[in-house]
């Protein structure tokens, strides 16, 4: 038996990378196989060091039945779904029967190109028996689709990050689901370089993304929020600031929106920019931080994971879930981008995180340590789950150990 892990874009997504590292623990000593949509990024970051990958897209692809029917789809009923799938279309080839396939894109369902992964779901499945959705997150409403609930009953089991999500979907009527945090909460930090301007333990992280900015619409009033945030941390503290890149692939870059902002303090000597660096350097690099906002939620998780207070700036449930599993409450741990509403908002949530300082520390300590335990537990649940089905097939061997 092979877990073989699917749903990931590659590792210049760090909070994937995260994913990539981490939820290979839930299955002990199995072999597994990462099936990565940018194989070439697994190499930049070393994750090909850690698991065997392969690549889920072709470059090419012949001109057969199902190009033609992906194409009529297209042309007559404006559905590009199935032409988003043709690159993956012969990764069946490459699946063992007694293969468990292990969607690890724990946001997938968030985006309104969930259609596209309901279909790579069935038509990896079709020669397999069992599948996981392991970390998701899934917004009530998205739920009413009768398509995708169909396919999330075709799992052997989802995992929910957050309650949130796990409520929903046991509402929907969906039975195959448990409660695990994500995985990325055991993600080891791991030692690099800081900034020359960077202060140790002495620094306000600052993570922003294209994303948020493209689904507020209103990107200017983000940046300015966190423009004047930064001049407030200048002129009324002795912080350092540091932008935090956490993904870097094209059409989704980081560094974009954070240069942005750095052109306007880098001669301030007390802001620097933070280079590209691994998941687990990148965690390193956030655990040394004193306050860190973020938009992506896997630089939030990393904050939250090594005890430093952090704001989330919010787009779907999973930012909100996981905020009210930890604190009780998402009030002022997360910021929705529908919450920033003048130029200041983001300064009157720093200030309230700085008071409550030690307390946050504490409890996110505490609860990580919790999560910890849970994903241990779930990781023995499953390997008990599929222990009776876990052959020694030698070819499998052979692919996984490569």
């Amino acid at each position: 038996m092979r877990f073989v892990l699917y749903n990931h874009i590659g590792s210049a997504n760090h909070g994937c990378e995260a994913l990539a590292r981490t939820v290979p623990r839930l299955f002990g000593d199995s072999c597994i196989l990462l099936l990565s949509d940018a194989p070439e990024e697994e190499k930049r970051y070393g994750v090909n060091r850690k698991l065997k990958t392969y690549p889920a897209k072709q470059k090419a692809y012949s001109v057969d039945g199902y190009f033609l029917m992906a194409y009529l789809q297209l042309k007559l009923a404006h559905n590009y779904f199935y032409m988003d799938l043709m690159p993956y279309h012969n990764l069946t080839e490459k699946l063992y029967k007694t293969d468990v396939l292990v969607s690890i894109g724990g946001d997938i369902f968030c985006y309104d190109d969930y259609p596209k992964h309901i279909l790579l779901h069935r038509h990896l499945m079709k020669n397999l028996r069992r599948s996981l959705l392991i970390g998701c997150s899934i917004d009530a409403e998205r739920l009413k689709d009768p398509s995708l609930l169909k396919d999330l009953e075709s799992f052997d089991l989802i995992t929910a990050r957050e309650h949130l999500t796990l409520h929903a979907l046991k509402k929907a009527g969906l039975k195959n689901v448990q409660f695990c945090p994500d995985t990325a909460f055991c993600l080891q930090p791991e030692r690099t370089p800081l900034p020359k301007d960077f202060r140790l333990y002495q620094t306000v992280g600052i993570n922003v993304s294209p994303l948020i900015l493209k689904k507020a619409g209103e990107d200017n009033l983000i940046l300015e929020n966190i423009r004047r945030l930064i001049r407030e941390i200048l002129e009324k503290t002795d912080l350092s600031v540091a932008l935090i890149p956490h993904v870097v692939q094209p059409d989704n870059d980081d560094r974009l929106p954070l240069l942005n902002l750095y052109t306007g303090f880098k001669d301030s000597g007390r802001v620097c920019m933070v280079r590209d660096r691994s998941a687990p350097e990148l965690k390193w690099v956030i655990s040394k931080c004193r306050y860190f906002i973020g938009a992506r939620t896997h630089a939030v998780i990393a904050a939250y994971s090594t005890g430093v207070p952090a704001i989330a700036l919010g787009y779907s449930v999973k930012s909100k879930g996981i905020a009210e599993d930890l604190f009780g409450s998402d009030t002022h741990y997360v910021l929705h981008y529908s919450q920033l509403t003048s130029p200041n908002c983001l300064i009157k949530n720093w200030y309230w995180l700085t008071e409550h300082e030690d307390e946050i520390k504490k409890i996110s300590i505490a609860k990580t340590a919790l999560c910890k335990k849970q994903i241990a537990a779930a990781g023995r649940m499953i390997r008990e789950m599929f222990a009776e089905n876990n052959d020694t097939d030698s070819a499998k061997e052979m692919v996984c150990n490569g």
